[in-house]
Parts: C-alpha cells; sequence; structure tokens
C-alpha cells in the first residue's frame, strides 16, 4: 500500500481533493473548515491499493506535517492558481518538502482552474518553481469539479512505483525464487530478501514466506509493463 502525502499552502485545496478523490468518504480532522490534523482516505488506482494524507497547511502545523510525511512514497503538492499572494508561501513549503522528503516524486496540481482569472499551470509553475523545475510535473487541476485528480493520481503513483523498480522487475523475471532474484538484480540475498520485505509491506509484491517464493500483485505487473514500455522507449 503506497503512502501519498497532499502539501501545500494554507486554503489550496488539499482537503477538497483528498474528498473529491474519495468520493467523500475521507475523514477529516478539523476546526471551523481548516485542517489542524489531516485528512485521509483508501482508494486505489491500476489496481494498487494506496493511503492518502492532506496536511494542515498553516505554517504553525509544521511538526504535523513532519509526522505525516515521514515514509511518504509520493508528493501531491497543492497550489492555489487563483491566489498569487500564496505563491511565495508555495515556495518555502516546497524548500521544507526538499529537506524533509529528499528525492521523493513529486506532482504539483495547479489547483482551482475551473476559476475565473486562474494562473495558467506553467504561470505557477514559474512562480512557485523557477528554475529548479527537479523533474517535477505541474498539472492543472480542480478539486471542486474533480479535473485531472485521476490523471495525477495514477502519475504520482506510476513515480512512486519507479522507485522500487528494479526489484520489482527482478521478481517479474524470474520463477518467484529467493536465489533467482537475488542472481538478477546482482545483490546478495540478505540485501534482497531485505528490499522484498519492503515492498510486500507496500503491498507491491505477495509474498510466502514459508517457501520464499514472491510474485507480483496484478496492479503492480500491468505498472512494470508501463514503466518497462517507457525504458525501452528511451
Amino acid at each position: 500500500m503506497l503512502k501519498i502525502v497532499l502539501l501545500g499552502p494554507y486554503n489550496s485545496g488539499k482537503s477538497t481533493t483528498v474528498q473529491k478523490i474519495c468520493s467523500g468518504s475521507a475523514i477529516s480532522i478539523d476546526y471551523g473548515g481548516t485542517t489542524v490534523a489531516l485528512d485521509h482516505c483508501r482508494t486505489q488506482i491500476y489496481g494498487v491499493e494506496i493511503f492518502l494524507f492532506g496536511t494542515p497547511g498553516l505554517q504553525r502545523f509544521e511538526i504535523i506535517r513532519k509526522i505525516l510525511s515521514k515514509g511518504a512514497d509520493g508528493i501531491l503538492f497543492i497550489v492555489d492558481s487563483v491566489n498569487v499572494a500564496s505563491f511565495d508561501e508555495a515556495k518555502k513549503l516546497l524548500t521544507e518538502v526538499y529537506d524533509i522528503l529528499p528525492g521523493v516524486p513529486i506532482v504539483l496540481c495547479a489547483n482551482k482552474q475551473d476559476i475565473k482569472g486562474a494562473k495558467s499551470p506553467q504561470e505557477v509553475a514559474d512562480a512557485v518553481l523557477g528554475k529548479d523545475k527537479r523533474n517535477i510535473s505541474v498539472i492543472g487541476t480542480s478539486a471542486k469539479t474533480g479535473e485531472k485528480l485521476e490523471h495525477v493520481l495514477g502519475l504520482i503513483v506510476l513515480n512512486a512505483i519507479k522507485q522500487y523498480y528494479e526489484i520489482l522487475i527482478a521478481v517479474k523475471k524470474s520463477n518467484g525464487e529467493l536465489a533467482q532474484i537475488a542472481k538478477n538484480m546482482n545483490e546478495s540475498e540478505e540485501i534482497v530478501f531485505s528490499q522484498l520485505q519492503f515492498a510486500s509491506w507496500r503491498r507491491l509484491i505477495i509474498a510466502d514466506w514459508d517457501t520464499q517464493r514472491f510474485t507480483l500483485t496484478k496492479g503492480v505487473r500491468q505498472i512494470t509493463d508501463i514503466l518497462e514500455f517507457g525504458h525501452k522507449q528511451i
């Protein structure tokens, strides 16, 4: 089960995004409509299970953001495309993200595209990311209408699973035995076993610990097909 965290300035639309993705079934801990702890729900895409965690955007909740972000596989960074004054806060918060989650994939959602006067995704990217793009995809979304939300969720899941690409491909191309997987990766069985445990906790593989045989889940097998095609194209 992958952990995807939503981060972004106050009132950027994180709670609405979580609720829209989960069809209104998310748990929200708020006060007067402002998230003070978290928004949380469980969903699926490409057959992969996902835990979504929305975080409070106010600066004073930095500790809560750090706690909720620990162990994240991917980040949806939500920015209010209408409120230009919030772009500086978004830049500061993004710097915080780089510090606490170095190397974790990020998709920037230029939210509220349904509102007249919203800046384009490119304008939001230029204002918030500047020249430091870091391979961050920027997609225009609307948490209110649901525009592009499935797309950004699929994109962040693909990018998150890329982090496990080597071990997943080794499992896929093996007979499921630990020794063969280790041989495919040119690593020791001890190192590979540790990676298999982690992938199993994320529910990316099915593990039979008694026989030490491993297979990919159906959804992950489909995703590795997509990722393999991308690698061949490169």
